[in-house]
């Protein structure tokens, strides 16, 4: 997917618009009592949110204040989403390019990723986040925002923890259930119950896992 270039200057107030979409999806307020509340037109707030004009500093500081928001931390992280990048290493990166291919495999969607942005970018838009293609491609890369890791982790059904490289226990259970769930999907169970997994154990999981690539692995060598 290519993304339009744009300045920095865009990038940012584009990352502006979308924090202050999401902190008016957590504060649970529609735009005329914001208006309201923030003495700023709705129609403003509207073309704010739309990205159609730049939000003013004044504005920014009002629109924050009106939903009990700190503006230099929502400066902070329209930044950071911006910027595209949660830090870390090539390495980390790499680990969570890799957990996203799982995820995205395990809920079979992998294959149609254009498909599977469309869906993303919907499920997003409910909770007042508005998924960029240059936010879903650097999901795809590792590169990604806590704020977009968060909106997929919701859509994907996975621990945002797990998503952003985290290494523990859960983030190792995670890993090993999205596995065994991929490779369930792989041999036609494409619907699993969630609790049929929290009652197995990691190497549980993983023994039948290997059963069961061991059984694609034979019926593949057949097909040569």
């Amino acid at each position: 997917m290519d993304q339009t270039s744009e300045t920095p200057t865009q990038a940012l107030q584009g990352a502006l618009a979308a924090e202050l979409r999401a902190a008016q999806a957590i504060a649970n307020i529609n735009v005329r009592a914001w208006a309201q509340r923030a003495a700023i037109t709705h129609d403003s707030i509207y073309r704010v949110l739309r990205g159609v004009r730049p939000v003013s500093v004044v504005e920014l500081v009002m629109l924050c204040r009106a939903l009990d928001e700190d503006p230099r931390e929502l400066i902070s992280r329209a930044a950071a989403r911006a910027g595209q990048s949660i830090g870390g290493s090539r390495k980390d990166e790499v680990t969570r390019a890799n957990r996203a291919r799982l995820a995205l495999e395990a809920a079979g969607l992998y294959d149609d990723l254009d498909a599977a942005f469309l869906s993303a970018r919907a499920a997003a838009s409910r909770t007042g986040y508005l998924l960029s293609v240059g936010e879903w491609d650097a999901f795809l890369e590792g590169t990604s925002t806590v704020a977009t890791m968060t909106a997929l982790s919701a859509f994907l059904e996975v621990p945002g923890a797990y998503l952003s490289g985290q290494a523990d226990a859960a983030s190792s259970q995670t890993e090993t259930q999205l596995r065994f769930a991929r490779s369930m999907r792989d041999v036609g169970v494409t619907k699993l119950a969630a609790r049929s997994l929290e009652e197995l154990q990691p190497d549980e999981i993983q023994a039948v896992e290997v059963a069961i690539r061991e059984f694609i692995d034979e019926e593949e060598g057949h097909e040569r």
